[in-house]
């Protein structure tokens, strides 16, 4: 199971308050959409194409992993303890039309979610994907782990657009949007973008 537990050593945290916020690290700021290379780094971004084992996908403990997710690209990722996680393409109601669908996340407790790696990722770039949240705090970071920059969500039951950015002091060939809410997610996920800042 340790090839879908890989990014078990993520050290994403609430406040104490359980409130959202950016944990400190590679450059939080990131600069206007003018400034970014058009080109997008990120695989089936909008979540259009199937994955191999149609949709819904369901994943639990004990059967074969790494598990690829509903959309193609994209991969599933569980807790450390191998919660069940499912992953469901449906047609999109995201805000400025992304495509016609979005990926459905359904995780049973933290870390539960999906994650891509990026061939030839730029070593500043940004990372951003539209999530709405049914249940849960989605995180997304352009690298998985306690070495990037992380955003949270702040909203229930409406899109909002997460986004983060690096300065080039941390690796970016990977692409993580999970739950890190240890009762688990319930959440929708579209557009994402990861293109390279000058």
């Amino acid at each position: 199971m340790k090839t879908l537990h890989l990014l078990a050593a993520a050290a994403l945290t609430l406040s104490a308050a359980g409130a959202a916020h950016a944990e400190p690290g590679a450059a939080n700021a990131c600069p206007p959409y003018g400034f970014l290379n058009a080109t997008n780094y990120a695989t089936n971004p909008s979540f259009e194409t199937l994955g191999p084992n149609g949709s819904p996908v369901n994943w639990q403990n004990g059967q074969p992993a790494p598990a690829p997710a509903a959309a193609a690209s994209w991969t599933m990722h569980s807790s450390n303890a191998g919660a069940p996680i499912t992953t469901a393409l449906e047609p999109t109601n995201v805000p400025q039309n992304g495509g016609a669908r979005m990926l459905h996340i359904t995780s049973g407790s933290n870390e539960g979610g999906v994650f891509q790696n990026v061939a030839n990722s730029p070593r500043k770039m940004m990372f951003s994907v539209w999530v709405k949240v049914r249940r849960g705090h989605v995180a997304i970071q352009a690298q998985g782990g306690n070495t990037g920059p992380v955003s949270w969500s702040t909203k229930t039951g409406e899109w909002e657009q997460l986004r983060v950015c690096t300065d080039g002091t941390v690796p970016t060939n990977m692409l993580v949007i999970y739950n890190q809410d240890p009762a688990g997610g319930d959440f929708w996920v579209d557009r994402a973008e990861a293109r390279a800042i000058p």
